[in-house]
């Protein structure tokens, strides 16, 4: 809006229950000053030559070189799998403070901070870069609807301009299930194939760290396991043995003299909770607590896009489009549980159907909204009616609107259940209420147990 009014007056409010009606008056009466002085002086509106309509490419039509934000693990799986295809890709380091100093920088920090940390990994890559920068592209994620993730191309994409990189930055989107690369359904099967994988590393990771023999061992064969994982994935090589393998490595890192320890579920805006430097390493923060964490995987929400997919061809009465979105959804389930039946050994049960979190979700909330909060209300019930889950964590981004439904009902839905339920609100600046929430939260779960043994 503000490259379109150009050196127009532009007046903003934000308006919450704590806004004084005294001081909106008084913004209001300066802003008809403001318009009033600019009618005044003559100008016939500002300079509209910079680039105010906004557009994104599409990812089909690949040709350069890809620089990707490491988001998560997974994007290094996805990755393997584009090379595998004849993509040239690149994933960015982990995100550090230099990625939200530099964001920092040309951003207003209003913006969610999903949005500046990949921004900042883009810029890091610009200043530290010392090859053609003309041969690069960006390439990341997108969706329609309300949600600010459908415009981080295109604003990413203007700011940098401005600094002088030139990046054109490629999306896929969910409303089409992210199918729009164009490589094929062979490449999808693989993608997918290789993000459950890194699904089931992560929860390997997650259950055996707690209780490792040696401290580091467990993160250590993460990392080795998710380069052999990705190198028969690039060879397009079959990897059920190399799981089955990658499970015991992990059982015999366990100490089994250790009691289990409370289990809690994290779930909430799929950037944070997957990304460890935005959450501040919730999952290893929880574990200092004394808590087993496992975490919404990162197939939740592809799962959801294809059952989405499906949904709107039926709705629009798209036969060609519902067959064909039928077929591919059976083939995902199918090579779900191919690459999760190698890790049964250790992991606890499967993860839930889309269509079991709508139905849990749709008593408090339209499964029509989209966004995550459909899937972090239904993934929250039914780990509070499970019994080995002690409670529910969420997170989001400041300012998310998805985060705050959930926010919203959490409380309450916990209370409900006779288990704790909390949100926590992350805006990449140093601060320790989340550390004191989670220390507390950890307190009433133990509590609750001792009481139960009582």
């Amino acid at each position: 809006v503000e490259d379109i009014m150009g050196d127009k007056p532009l007046g903003q409010l934000e308006i919450d229950e704590h806004a004084a009606e005294a001081g909106i008056v008084t913004r209001l009466e300066a802003f008809v000053n403001t318009i009033k002085g600019y009618a005044g002086s003559g100008r016939k509106g500002g300079d509209r030559s910079r680039h105010i309509y906004r557009g994104a490419s599409q990812g089909n039509g690949l040709r350069k070189t890809l620089i990707v934000p490491r988001m998560a693990p997974q994007a290094v799986a996805v990755a393997a799998a584009m090379n595998s295809y004849g993509l040239d890709i690149t994933v960015l380091p982990e995100s550090d403070e230099r990625s939200l100093l530099y964001a920092n920088q040309i951003t207003s920090g209003a913006e969610c901070l999903p949005f500046r940390v990949t921004l900042g990994d883009f810029m890091r890559f610009f200043n530290d870069s010392d090859h053609g920068l003309k041969e690069v592209e960006g390439f990341t994620g997108g969706a329609y609807g309300p949600c600010r993730f459908g415009k981080y191309a295109i604003e990413q994409e203007r700011m940098l301009r401005e600094i002088g990189f030139n990046l054109p930055i490629r999306t896929t989107v969910s409303n089409n299930a992210y199918r729009d690369l164009g490589l094929g359904t062979g490449f999808e099967r693989l993608a997918w194939k290789g993000i459950v994988a890194v699904d089931c590393l992560d929860r390997l990771l997650w259950r055996s760290r707690p209780y490792e023999t040696e401290a580091g061992a467990a993160d250590r064969l993460f990392d080795e396991s998710l380069g052999r994982l990705c190198e028969h994935i690039r060879r397009r090589e079959p990897f059920g043995d190399l799981m089955r393998q990658t499970t015991a490595d992990f059982q015999a890192l366990i100490d089994p003299t250790l009691p289990r320890r409370p289990v809690v579920g994290i779930n909430g805006e799929i950037f944070l909770r997957s990304n460890r430097f935005s959450n501040n390493d919730l999952c290893r923060v929880c574990e200092a607590a004394g808590l087993e964490v496992f975490v919404s995987p990162f197939g939740e929400w592809l799962h959801y896009t294809s059952h989405r997919n499906l949904e709107d061809a039926l709705r629009d009465r798209k036969p060609k489009k519902a067959l064909t979105g039928f077929i591919r959804k059976q083939m995902q389930d199918r090579d779900e549980r191919a690459v999760t039946g190698c890790c049964q050994e250790l992991l606890d049960g499967g993860e839930p159907t889309v269509a079991e979190l709508i139905t849990r979700t749709s008593r408090y909330l339209s499964p029509r909204c989209g966004g995550e909060a459909v899937l972090s209300i239904g993934g929250g019930l039914g780990w509070l009616q499970e019994p080995e889950v002690a409670g529910v964590i969420s997170v989001m981004p400041h300012g998310c609107m998805p985060g705050g439904i959930v926010a919203a009902m959490s409380e309450d839905l916990g209370g409900a259940h006779g288990k704790p339920w909390i949100s926590l609100t992350y805006d990449g600046f140093a601060e320790s209420n989340n550390l004191a929430r989670i220390n507390s939260f950890a307190e009433v779960i133990r509590f609750c147990r001792q009481s139960q043994e009582t």
